[in-house]
Formats: C-alpha cells, structure tokens, sequence
C-alpha cells in the first residue's frame, strides 16, 4: 500500500519492480528488505543440501550393501547394540544386568582383586564400582576383605551364593548368545571371540 511521506504518497517498491525497473543499478539489492535476502540466503543452502543428498543417493552399491558392511567400527556397534540388549533383557529376568554379571565373574576369576581394579577392567570409574560392588555385598554374592598392609583397602571375593548366581547367569548368556549369533558355526564365533579379545583385552 502507498505509504505518505512529505506529504507525498510513495510507493513501496517491490522486488519485481526494482529488477524491472533497475535490472543493472548496482544499488538494486541494497534496498531489497532483509527478509528477501535471507530467504534468498536458505534457498542456496537448501539447493546446496539437495546437491550433497543426490551425490550420495547416486554412488553405485551392489544390492543388498551398504557402506556401513565396510566400517568396523560401526559395523561392531550394530552387532554390540543387538547382543546386549537381548542378553540384558534375559538376565533382567533373573534379577541381574550385564554388568553385575561381569564383575561376578571377574572377582570369581580373580578373588582378591582390589575394587580399583574391578573398576578398570569393567570400564567404569571408582565410584561406579563402589556402587556395583555395594549391590553385590547386599546381595550377598561379593565379600569385602581388608588388605595386609593397607586398612584403607580392600580385596574383592566370591561367596557361595555369588559363585552359585554365576553358574545360573553364564548358562543364561550362553543361550542368548546362541540365539543373537545363531547365523555363526562354531568356527566362526570362536574366530569372533579370538579377534574380540585382541581390540579388547581385560586388563591384567
């Protein structure tokens, strides 16, 4: 609409008219309202955008793969991801977790072991290990021992009950991971297992 200024009625011209009317004026696209600029600005990105998806979307990919079979790591984090929360989901229905379950192991494995390095060979800081360490005592499955030589330290020891416990979680994993990776042979998993245990070794 006509806006008055100086008592004279002036048009607001629009961006059709100022390339119409002044298609080569260099100052042009300085009166443009900020708005026009900025819409302008998000349709290049956009465009831009579209461009990167359509160069992916054309790289040529035998059938059935993807680019994903050729990255470790991700491929790793997939087959991670399925495993446990299968195995999570049967030990929940034995009142234990994953982890609950390895440091029952580890202790079981290793009795007398310090709760520092219960922590370092499950991956968690001290305080976690404390916490586990402490549902594991209440339970009555883990012993805490003093240490000769250091009344500040203890040592970390199965009891009967935790020993029995574990007996009960590892047939219970054994099956989920038949069930996970039931398109491996036994050859396979043991290759898995032996390839496992060099990207992640338990620390000594």
């Amino acid at each position: 609409m006509p806006s008055p200024r100086g008592g004279v009625m002036v048009k607001r011209l629009t961006r059709r008219d100022l390339r119409s009317r002044f298609p080569d004026h260099p100052a042009a696209e300085v009166h443009l309202p900020n708005r026009y600029k900025t819409m302008t600005k998000r349709k290049a990105e956009s465009n831009e955008t579209a461009a990167a998806i359509a160069d992916v979307a054309s790289a040529t990919l035998p059938a059935g793969t993807s680019r994903l079979d050729d990255l470790i790591g991700l491929s790793l984090r997939r087959a991670e991801s399925a495993a446990s929360e299968h195995l999570a989901a049967q030990l929940n229905a034995h009142d234990s977790t994953p982890t609950r379950m390895m440091a029952l192991m580890i202790v079981a494995e290793r009795p007398g072991l310090k709760l520092v390095d219960l922590a370092r060979a499950l991956g968690i800081a001290r305080s976690g290990a404390v916490v586990l360490v402490d549902e594991l005592e209440n339970r009555g499955q883990v012993k805490r021992r003093p240490m000769p030589g250091d009344r500040r330290a203890h040592s970390l020891v199965s009891t009967p009950r935790g020993l029995k416990a574990l007996e009960k979680l590892v047939d219970v994993a054994k099956t989920a991971d038949e069930k996970v990776f039931e398109t491996l042979g036994p050859r396979d998993r043991q290759a898995l297992l032996k390839l496992l245990s060099k990207l992640a070794p338990l620390p000594v």
